[in-house]
């Protein structure tokens, strides 16, 4: 019999997006306070607080605001009352504010705003809704004003973006007292390390060899991180590097037509010859555009493998050489940091791709394949023809694939040659294989 828990808690939300920051009546601590405040003249103290601050409301993946949620609708928790200083600040998504609020209520949560005092009955709600409803209207209507701004911005030869493409700095220019724009410089560093790795490229390395080489060299990326084959794809992708970078490429997470781009030149620092060659050798030497290509074995331990010295997922590796009837014959796992990015971030351990697929069935056999439960199913097939047909069953792809799934939790593969299996919650010990 499941046990009442009384709901008697209040918690605070508060939040500002990266546009907010500066604005005194909306800042955090000022929305904590007045919060706090609130609560005493209800007669309540918050217990808890929950701070996001550069988070916009239109984002429905906020970490604190999806904390907070896992916290007040759990069965055992005790919040009963969360107080917000304005429906903006909890969301500014009406679809999606509807939908978390009716999830709290039916878990006996309510939401109360300090600026605004909503009735609990019909016209209480069409009052909410409607301040809801302002909230998305100006949250949209900001975001096409900023739009323009920096769209003008861009058509004036000023770079609104935050992040400079890598190369390049963004250096503040006044255009006159209390307007500063943004122009994009080369920055010394960073523009040779591109020459080299074009260079390199040229010179016959692949994107992985080019990343191998700076990592070998000490030079890291602008986040001070090793390069990857990845890292050094886009590197190479980058058009603004010849002197023409782009801006609203995108609109709402999807591809805009290129003839609604805006362009603006910046300091060229690789000729657009050059980059029209490694262009044409990426297409050339990148196996995934190649027709013909042979395709890899289906991946028995996909997301379920992983290294036990990095921490990084094991991934399908091929030898890239003999193929029979459409299929490369030598498959492997292998470490993914090591594919992508070389010894420098994992030495990695190649291991069959039969070798560890049958050291993980085997183990699935030992749980699923018992005599007891062959009895109580075979009527009247002898129990050994019974355990031999499970065990052809259990070999087969979509079978087996779905027992990994449903057991197994995750593969660790030492750098020893241990293969340790973890079972989900509730499966059996964990066993090495």
């Amino acid at each position: 019999m499941r046990t009442h828990v009384e709901r008697s808690t209040w918690v605070a939300y508060a939040r500002v997006s990266t546009a907010e920051q500066a604005e005194k009546d909306l800042s955090l601590p000022a929305q904590c306070k007045a919060i706090a405040e609130f609560a005493v003249r209800h007669g309540a103290l918050i217990e808890q607080e929950y701070v996001e601050a550069g988070a916009s409301g239109t984002d429905a993946n906020r970490p604190v605001f999806n904390r907070l949620l896992g916290d007040a609708l759990k069965p055992t928790s005790t919040i009963g009352t969360i107080v917000v200083h304005h429906t903006s600040r909890f969301t500014r998504d009406a679809t999606h504010a509807r939908v978390v609020k009716t999830k709290l209520r039916k878990a006996g949560v309510r939401v109360l705003f300090v600026l605004q005092d909503f009735a609990d009955d019909p016209m209480g709600t069409l009052m909410e809704g409607l301040f809801e409803c302002i909230d998305q209207y100006e949250s949209e209507l900001n975001g096409l004003r900023t739009s323009a701004a920096m769209r003008e911005a861009v058509k004036q030869g000023f770079w609104p973006g935050a992040r400079a493409p890598f190369g390049y700095r963004s250096v503040p220019v006044e255009v006159r007292p209390g307007l500063v724009r943004h122009r994009l410089e080369v920055e010394s560093t960073e523009a040779t390390l591109v020459r080299e790795a074009f260079t390199l490229y040229i010179a016959g390395s692949g994107a992985k060899s080019v990343a191998r080489t700076l990592n070998q060299r000490g030079l890291r990326t602008r986040a001070g991180e090793l390069w990857s084959k990845s890292r050094v794809t886009l590197l190479l992708g980058e058009e603004a590097l010849t002197g023409t970078v782009h801006w609203g490429m995108r609109k709402d997470g999807l591809p805009r037509p290129r003839a609604e781009w805006l362009s603006m030149a910046v300091p060229q620092i690789i000729d657009a010859e050059t980059w029209a060659l490694v262009q044409k050798l990426r297409r050339e030497r990148e196996p995934a555009r190649s027709p013909g290509r042979a395709p890899s074995q289906p991946k028995l331990l996909k997301g379920l493998a992983w290294c036990g010295a990095c921490g990084a997922s094991y991934q399908y590796e091929t030898s890239g050489k003999r193929v029979v009837d459409g299929q490369y014959t030598y498959g492997y796992y292998n470490c993914r940091n090591l594919l992508r990015v070389g010894k420098e971030a994992c030495p990695g351990l190649r291991i069959p791709l039969k070798t560890l697929d049958d050291a993980v069935l085997d183990a699935i056999e030992r749980v699923v394949c018992t005599e007891p439960r062959a009895r109580a199913l075979r009527h009247d097939a002898p129990i050994d023809a019974v355990l031999k047909e499970w065990r052809r069953l259990l070999r087969r792809d979509d079978i087996a694939r779905a027992y990994v799934q449903h057991l197994i939790d995750r593969i660790i593969v030492h750098h020893d040659g241990r293969i340790v299996i973890t079972p989900k919650a509730g499966g059996r010990n964990e066993a090495e294989a």
